[in-house]
């Protein structure tokens, strides 16, 4: 919950609005909201993002805090449709604020960077994604991804993807570009 309280300044007036008009419109219909990481704190969150009576004024920032972040992530896909892309960066870095471990928003929104050249933003925002979640191949694999077909840098790339091979999750795919990056860079003994 630290980090709850890190990020509510940053919400402002959106945490008011949600206060005001999507908690209680989201108690009365009785939706939940669709974040879930599958951490333990989240299935323990799901259980109070219901509105049930006698929360303690923690709990409830706390659901008041992701249903505000659920928000966005629908103005996120109003902006895409919109082509607004500069809207989607800036309420991702809002969702990541709340939600760390939420893997895909890095992906997704690192992608966008790059696609519109803002590379050194894309990359940082990998290497934030990176520290904040060392336990899993996926951020080692997104910067691979970002060094093989982005920048065609493939020994830049070979770094990452090595990395994500000694991860128990590694995508079979990830070992597929990596034999790629070695045939590249004419390591074939290693492909």
């Amino acid at each position: 919950m630290a980090y709850r309280k890190s990020i509510l300044p940053t919400l402002g007036l959106t945490m008011l609005y949600s206060a005001a008009v999507i908690v209680p419109a989201a108690a009365q219909s009785g939706k939940k909201p669709a974040h879930n990481s599958g951490t333990a704190k989240n299935a323990s969150s799901e259980q109070r993002q219901h509105g049930k009576p006698g929360l303690s004024g923690a709990d409830r920032s706390e659901e008041m805090a992701d249903m505000v972040l659920n928000q966005m992530v629908g103005f996120r896909d109003a902006h895409w449709h919109k082509g607004e892309y500069c809207h989607i960066v800036n309420l991702s870095r809002m969702n990541l604020a709340g939600w760390p471990d939420d893997l895909d928003t890095y992906a997704n929104t690192g992608w966008l960077l790059w696609s519109m050249n803002r590379d050194d933003e894309a990359v940082a925002l990998f290497e934030q994604g990176l520290k904040l979640n060392p336990n899993t191949s996926y951020m080692y694999d997104e910067l691979g991804h970002y060094y093989y077909n982005r920048k065609k840098d493939y020994h830049k790339a070979i770094e990452y993807y090595e990395q994500a091979a000694k991860f128990p999750d590694v995508k079979s795919f990830t070992l597929h570009l990596l034999a790629h990056a070695y045939e590249r860079t004419g390591q074939l003994e290693k492909s």
